[in-house]
């Protein structure tokens, strides 16, 4: 694959990645974070940019991060990144220690998703793909997803003589007379989530994108009779030397979780 822009001076290379924004917005009805993240690294100033949470929270691999690796961790229903269980049952044994059937905590984490290169492949043959997510691939490829919960847990009598979860005891029977395992109900009151990125480049690696010279007559135009071209990051590291561009810190606004059920839907634990 030939590197067309190694031959170019870097201005030149500054030029062909501003119309290569310009493309990309175009080509995704004006509204593309790719093009922001481009145009801001350089623009920018090495500035932290903040940007709309619609563009990340609603992505394939943010939703599955969120429902079968964030949650699960919180519910101590899967090990933490570090290899231990955390979440809500190490807190609730803190709790009971100290005579606490009900209780509410404060939990953190921070997980790394990644846009499946997949998706690149899949619009490059004709098929169909959510342009968000390619929108995605372009603007960040990986990030990070940070959660920051708050969690109600009530203590409930587990497996009662009832044969079912109960969030109290038969009339007369103490909480600590209940049969069965201590099991506990938990809601998330408060679920809110960030996406996290370092905007910069690798320089052993590169891309394929949409060839904003395409059918191009000028006489700058890179590879005119090309449809895609492979941008090589060596050139963006040439970019920042000679100071015409800057890596920054990006993340989104703020999102709350608070209707999807299989994020922060109730749940039980039990604790042995």
């Amino acid at each position: 694959m030939t590197d067309y822009l190694s031959r170019l001076s870097e201005p030149e290379v500054a030029g062909f990645y501003r119309r290569l924004a310009a493309s990309i917005q175009a080509k995704f009805g004006g509204d593309s974070l790719a093009a922001i993240l481009l145009l801001h690294w350089l623009d920018g100033k090495g500035r932290t940019k903040v940007y709309p949470a619609r563009y990340v929270k609603d992505l394939v691999e943010v939703r599955d991060h969120l429902q079968n690796v964030a949650r699960p961790i919180f519910l101590s229903a899967k090990k933490t990144p570090s290899g231990i269980i955390g979440g809500i049952v190490p807190r609730i044994k803190a709790a009971a220690k100290s005579a606490q059937l009900n209780s509410r905590h404060k939990m953190h984490l921070e997980g790394n998703v990644e846009t499946p290169l997949s998706i690149q492949a899949k619009a490059y043959v004709g098929m169909n793909v959510d342009p968000r997510e390619l929108d995605a691939l372009y603007a960040l490829h990986g990030f990070t997803v940070i959660s920051d919960v708050t969690v109600i847990t009530v203590k409930s009598c587990g497996l009662s003589v009832f044969g079912k979860s109960r969030t109290t005891g038969p009339p007369g029977l103490l909480l600590s007379q209940c049969n069965g395992p201590e099991v506990y109900d938990v809601s998330f009151e408060r679920w809110i989530c960030k996406a996290s990125d370092e905007y910069h480049w690798n320089p052993e690696k590169h891309i394929n994108v949409p060839n904003p010279d395409f059918g191009s007559k000028d006489q700058g135009a890179i590879a005119p009779d090309e449809s895609t071209i492979t941008v090589y990051h060596s050139n963006a590291i040439r970019l920042e030397k000679a100071g015409l561009a800057k890596s920054f810190h990006d993340e989104s606004e703020p999102w709350e979780e608070n209707t999807d059920i299989k994020v922060c839907g109730k749940a039980t634990v039990t604790v042995s």
